[in-house]
């Protein structure tokens, strides 16, 4: 474990990200973030703790996720795949991350639960060979590692349907599968016991018929504050929290009339306590995901991405360890701590997708977040940085170099991008520094 910097922080991010994306619009805390006396510049290094002359340093992993719609015809053959992952292996990754239980709720591997998908994005491709398969032979045969990620709870499958997330809008009570909003997908709700023998037997599938390196969760959350208000949640929250809603869900928020936003909603007697409800869902999801595939294959590495602008008390996702206990939130109930998931995880991928690298102490930067994400996990699980390199001025070298130093691993979105901008050269030398301060050569 590399020793970073590790003070703590006064306050944690605020929340108006949150709002962006898929929160309600609270009002960021006004509390100022301390500044670090030992401030890391870019190309700091700071070296492992437990180095000693003569031992040898072994290379971080470095991923390069492969999404599945904005790659779907890319990859249409085993000479495309062969093609990228030589391009990969070249600019220094030693791990990929393949989608496979997709968006769609179809799978890319040959399963006994799901349909293979054929389409995507409006392409079509009908493969008779496997998929994932043939990127673990490409992977392996390379010494490089190969992780499958699962996206959990959206699907668009109609037989479905009745099990998706129901939203409380200012019009009402309405599937979210109806939503028309850009970015709203149709999730399926945690509570109801069938989505809970899918979601674990899609998991269980994976790494018994595949020699997967590790499991991926993501979209593992709800997917707002709006949602669900089913009947199911109502009665799962009430027996959580040892209440009766008399007037659900205006008892959880409600809008003011005439109000048309839906993220302009006025909580009510149970919000904080269906707030915390919530994380512990997603919780209770993470810790049997985990136990049940480290109990097919022990020494898998089990993984959680998320986005790096914490606390996401919309959308039930507390990847902090829970001996964090400063939640200086007004929503944040006494025991909300007590949801964190990061001592369920063997790795938490920190998506820090910002376009600038420092400085630490600049809410909005890669720097920024993998300094929050170290004082809030507290070394329960290891911590890789993740960014995006979307933005064709976004200084991938830097990235990765600093990305290196000063987490435990590196995760890098997406081939698509990689393959848009060029950017292979850019990401090896970012490595190939990192591995040069930190005395790392490889085979």
């Amino acid at each position: 474990m590399i020793s970073r910097f590790r003070h703590c922080l006064m306050v944690v991010l605020g929340l108006a990200l949150i709002a962006a994306s898929c929160d309600r619009p609270i009002e960021p805390e006004d509390i100022p973030v301390e500044e670090p006396s030992d401030t890391l510049g870019s190309g700091d290094v700071q070296q492992p703790d437990d180095s000693e002359p003569g031992v040898k340093v072994q290379p971080k992993k470095v991923s390069l996720w492969i999404s599945t719609s904005v790659n779907f015809s890319r990859l249409k053959s085993k000479s495309n795949i062969k093609h990228f992952m030589d391009l990969i292996e070249e600019a220094g990754f030693n791990e990929i991350i393949v989608e496979v239980k997709t968006m769609q709720g179809q799978a890319l591997y040959f399963s006994d639960i799901l349909e293979y998908q054929k389409t995507a994005g409006g392409v079509t491709v009908d493969r008779d060979w496997d998929y994932l398969q043939y990127f673990i032979d490409q992977a392996h045969d390379r010494g490089m590692t190969v992780l499958a990620a699962s996206t959990v709870f959206p699907d668009y499958r109609e037989e479905w349907e009745q099990y998706c997330c129901v939203e409380h809008l200012p019009e009402g009570l309405k599937s979210i599968k109806d939503s028309k909003d850009s970015g709203i997908f149709p999730f399926l709700n945690p509570v109801y016991p069938e989505v809970r023998e899918l979601v674990m037997s899609v998991c269980e599938e994976i790494v018994t018929k595949y020699d997967v390196d590790g499991l991926v969760l993501d979209y593992c959350r709800y997917q707002n504050a709006n949602s669900d208000f089913s009947e199911a949640s109502r009665k799962a929250f009430e027996k959580y929290a040892g209440v009766t809603c008399s007037n659900f869900p205006y008892d959880i928020y409600y809008y003011p009339d005439g109000e048309t936003d839906k993220g302009e909603y006025k909580p009510s007697t149970y919000y904080n306590q269906w707030m915390e409800w919530r994380s512990s869902v997603i919780q209770g999801y993470v810790k049997e995901i985990g136990e049940r595939v480290k109990a097919i294959k022990p020494d898998i590495s089990f993984q959680y991405w998320a986005a790096a602008w914490w606390p996401l008390p919309g959308t039930g996702q507390n990847w902090a360890s829970q001996k964090h206990t400063n939640y200086p939130y007004w929503w944040a109930t006494p025991d909300y701590h007590k949801t964190g998931f990061a001592e369920y995880l063997d790795v938490f991928q920190n998506g820090a997708y910002y376009n600038k690298v420092t400085p630490v102490w600049d809410n909005g930067t890669i720097a920024h977040a993998l300094y929050q994400g170290d004082a809030i996990i507290k070394d329960a699980c290891q911590h890789y940085s993740s960014f995006s390199v979307a933005d064709k001025d976004f200084d991938a070298k830097e990235a990765m170099k600093y990305s290196y130093l000063n987490s435990d691993g590196v995760m890098v979105f997406e081939l698509c991008y990689m393959v848009k901008h060029d950017w292979w050269d850019e990401i090896k030398a970012g490595i190939v520094e990192a591995e040069t301060e930190l005395g790392i050569v490889r085979e």
